[in-house]
């Protein structure tokens, strides 16, 4: 489906222009190709101030967009990644000139100097694979012409923000021509930091391509191109909402004392809405307050008493949070025209990765200082990775690099009989190494006494070697190989088959290290490598009619079936060692699709109309557990419609719309909700623990809490297991018999209790069956008008507005009340004119007119970073003016 807004059309009439695609990899009308496409050639991208992935949400249905801590996550149709880890696939595989990239920049980068956007619409398993079971975003660069030409832009907006790109394109001969396009952002932050009054969330960008085309002969042609990204910003700071959970003060009718601070989640289980949320976590239950209070450090809650900004773009942050992401890509494109009517194509491609980042992780400012104590003799520490310090701090980051190899090799047949195909192979080889880091000052503090033979990092920037911090390491390496093919059949002059089948074998390898945290030495104490291998045959068949209806210009009805795959993978040390499952299954997709793609009207109005239903076996979702994430499989349904429609009424106006309708369901999963341990159950009780909460049975703590050995034991002992309380209440003088009958009745968990390896209780099961998948909203609906005037001297002036609905939906799966995002909206609207003879255009345009701080998404933090909820927010009002000078 074209929803493009192509250059100024012919003034003598109203046609609505079509986009060339490569959706098939091979170039034809998006009119003609049958399947949900949508496409946005450069023009359509300005028009609408598509600056990036993330923009593209407004202008696609049933697309929606997050960023995750180790790569973006598109979804389409509800599918896409729930899961966090680094052996994990996407499920919308986002592409660069037809190259997978496992690890992107589109989470971060904009778009220049780009010929088009592609998003395509369901499993795409054959001829894109790989683990595409959403969709794929494919964007198509512009490439070298024989024309000597330019062009540059430079705009400015609010927020001194500057933004320039462009490009030369040279001709070099009659065989070479050069095009070098580039890309620059510096503005200011959206976000206040309180502290010190400087903004943060500002952004720094740099970014280059340049491009060789060459064709020696009629029958030969390519083009070797890099890509080159680079930032350096203050991004990271997110708005922590929390409704503070003060811990039980009795349970079951007896006092919990000293050991309440045992018996605090952090925050309350509470939405983003609620006008109690902008308090702060409660600092005894996080992963620095509980160090801090079994050591002496701290004994009271540092937030006590301490509330928040209500206002959204306002927080405290203790120095300036880092980011720098950095990217290189290059790919060489091969064509040989064998004969007239068949093609070989050679795609090679190698991308590299990187990540750093590292940020204040506190919540805030602590309001309560450290005591004297012998950890503090004067009230302050000194830590080498925060200094002097006189209250609990903490901070969190990472560094991820990653490598890609990929080679392609297809055969495509453009012959004039019935049957044609496009046949291929294709290798990857990636590899990443991924960081996850958390420090605290206590946990220097406490090392230094507890551990003296664990390494103490010195370093202010951290090397991740230090055993006086949280680190989770992991090393991840994927060969993927596959083959695939499509045979088109056309059967009659309207009736077309497609057949298509794709065998992919992925061979995975990692190992890890989890927290080396109070271990004597220095770096990683890596756990046992592990290996898994993962073949699965997948495919689609399609049957497209072109029938001659009278109503319409011109029809393409479509069928087809689809499968779809993506492999399993690994979950992290931290969690495996908590006697969760070491790896995740893969998931499956099978996919049924009709559609009809119309051209009414004599060509003004184009009119999609798409239909689908999915069944999907193996959904993986993660959780997070252990400053880590923990990942499985539920399985579910989905089904849905799609209008996309564009009329051009009269020549001067133009009307879009695209409507998106989605149903899900889970059909069957049993988990545990990490931020929702007890269900609500009054027989159970949450504890907190360095490696995460637990539940335990209230009765039997009540028990324990009658003792006078009963206090002592659970205030820092309570998620230890059955055997660690026994010991404890042991060494404190109670009898052994009793001791044990007493561990017993807190651990007397009934068959809906899942457990860790110690004995401890993980939590009440929570059966997700008719539960609807996060980021799936119901409706969404993107409404767009445009109105051209042509004056004299070839000046034009266009204005152009848009509108975004997105109906309500769940972040997380688990469906609580406190997971939904309300029902959202945006208005965009530009003013652009031109005059084609000078080449030149002037655009002045505005980004959410409405000026609303509207919550988008939000994620829950780790137990032990205080389970605030962290969110994600429209960008504010953005306006300004964009000149572009052709030549």
């Amino acid at each position: 489906m074209t929803l493009v807004v192509p250059g100024l059309a012919a003034a003598q009439d109203s046609v609505v222009e079509e986009l060339i695609v490569t959706a098939q990899k091979r170039e034809e009308s998006v009119q003609d190709v049958p399947i949900a496409v949508s496409a946005f050639g450069e023009e359509a991208l300005k028009a609408r101030r598509i600056d990036g992935a993330q923009n593209l949400v407004e202008s696609v249905p049933n697309l929606t967009f997050t960023r995750r801590a180790l790569r973006s996550n598109f979804q389409i149709r509800g599918v896409g990644a729930q899961l966090v880890s680094a052996s994990g696939d996407d499920g919308v595989g986002v592409h660069h000139n037809n190259v997978p990239l496992t690890t992107n920049r589109s989470a971060d980068a904009e778009f220049y100097d780009v010929e088009r956007v592609e998003v395509l619409r369901g499993p795409q398993g054959t001829l894109f694979g790989r683990n595409a079971t959403g969709g794929v975003v494919n964007v198509i660069t512009n490439k070298p012409s024989d024309q000597l030409e330019g062009s540059i832009t430079v705009d400015y907006g609010n927020y001194d923000a500057v933004r320039m790109n462009g490009f030369v394109n040279i001709p070099l001969g009659e065989i070479f021509s050069l095009r070098v396009a580039g890309f620059g952002l510096q503005r200011e932050g959206y976000t206040k930091n309180l502290l010190n009054g400087q903004d943060i969330d500002d952004r720094q960008i740099w970014a280059g391509r340049v491009t060789l085309a060459f064709e020696p002969t009629e029958t030969f042609r390519g083009f070797l191109l890099w890509d080159s990204f680079a930032e350096d910003d203050s991004r990271g700071a997110r708005k922590q909402l929390c409704v503070k959970d003060p811990g039980l003060s009795t349970i079951g009718g007896v006092a919990t004392g000293a050991a309440q601070v045992a018996f605090t989640r952090g925050c309350l289980p509470a939405g983003v809405y609620d006008p109690n949320a902008f308090g702060t976590t409660n600092q005894l239950a996080t992963f620095s307050g509980i160090i801090a209070r079994q050591v002496g450090l701290q004994p009271v809650d540092s937030f006590a008493g301490k509330t928040i900004s209500r206002d959204l773009r306002e927080v405290e942050v203790v120095g300036k949070p880092i980011y720098r992401p950095r990217a290189e890509l290059y790919e060489l494109n091969l064509e040989w025209d064998v004969t007239p009517g068949l093609t070989v194509t050679s795609l090679t491609s190698y991308n590299e990765n990187e990540t750093y980042s590292r940020g204040d992780s506190t919540g805030g400012f602590s309001s309560v200082t450290f005591p004297n104590s012998p950890l503090a003799p004067t009230g302050v520490l000194n830590d080498p990775q925060f200094g002097l310090t006189d209250r609990l701090m903490s901070e969190s980051g990472g560094r991820s690099h990653s490598e890609q190899w990929t080679q392609e090799l297809r055969v495509q047949s453009n012959f004039d009989g019935p049957f044609n195909f496009n046949v291929g192979g294709i290798f990857l080889d990636y590899e990443i190494e991924t960081i996850t880091y958390v420090a605290t000052n206590a946990a220097t503090a406490a090392v230094r006494v507890v551990q003296p033979l664990a390494y103490v990092d010195p370093l202010r920037e951290p090397d991740f070697t230090g055993h006086n911090y949280f680190v989770s390491l992991t090393e991840y390496q994927l060969t993927s190989k596959a083959a695939f093919g499509e045979v088109y059949w056309q059967a009659m002059d309207d009736l077309r088959v497609t057949l298509g089948l794709r065998y992919t074998d992925d061979e995975k390898w990692t190992r890890g290290s989890g927290s080396t945290l109070f271990a004597p030495g220095r770096g990683p104490i890596w756990t046992p490598e592990q290996e898994a291998q993962f073949q699965e045959t997948t495919g689609r068949l399609n049957v497209d009619w072109s029938p001659d209806l009278g109503f319409t210009d011109d029809t393409l009805i479509y069928a087809s079936y689809s499968k779809g795959y993506k492999g399993g993978g690994f979950n992290p040390p931290g969690v495996v060692a908590l006697g969760l499952n070491a790896t995740f299954d893969p998931e499956f997709v099978n996919a049924w699709e009709i559609g009809a793609k119309n051209t009414l009207l004599n060509g003004a109005l184009l009119l999609n109309l798409t239909g689908f239903k999915y069944d999907y076996e193996g959904y993986q979702i993660g959780r997070s557990v252990n400053r880590s994430v923990y990942n499985e499989n539920i399985d579910a349904e989905i089904a849905g419609l799609e209008l996309e429609a564009v009329w051009r009424p009269i020549e001067p106006l133009r009307l879009n719309a695209n409507i998106g309708y989605l149903q899900t369901e889970i059909q069957e999963g049993l988990v545990v909700d990490t931020h929702n341990r007890t269900l609500g159950d009054p027989n159970y009780v949450y504890a907190n623990a360095t490696s995460g909460g637990c539940v335990l049975v209230a009765s039997g703590v009540a028990q324990i809490l009658s003792t006078p050995a009963g206090v002592a034991t659970l205030t820092n002992s309570a998620c230890s297991g059955p055997t660690a309380i026994t010991n404890g209440l042991i060494a404190r003088g109670v009898p052994a018999a009793q001791a044990q009958a007493l561990s017993a009745a807190a651990h007397a968990f009934g068959p809906n209790v899942a457990r860790y390896s110690s004995g401890a209780g993980e939590g009440l099961i929570q059966d997700l069956a008719g539960n609807e998948l996060p980021n799936a909203p119901e409706w969404t609906v993107s409404l767009g008008a445009q109105y051209e005037w042509r004056f004299g001297g070839s000046w034009s002036a266009t204005l152009r507005g848009d509108y975004y609905w997105q109906a309500e939906s769940m972040m997380r799966y688990n469906n609580a009340f406190f997971d939904r995002i309300q029902a959202w909206e945006n208005v965009n609207a530009s003013l652009t004119f031109e005059n084609a003879d000078l080449g030149l255009t002037i655009q002045a345009y505005v980004r959410n007119l409405l000026d609303e701080d509207t919550i988008v998404g939000f994620d829950i933090a780790d137990e032990n970073l205080g389970a605030t909820r962290n969110i994600f927010l429209l960008d504010p009002r953005l306006y300004g003016v964009a000149v572009t000078k052709r030549f």
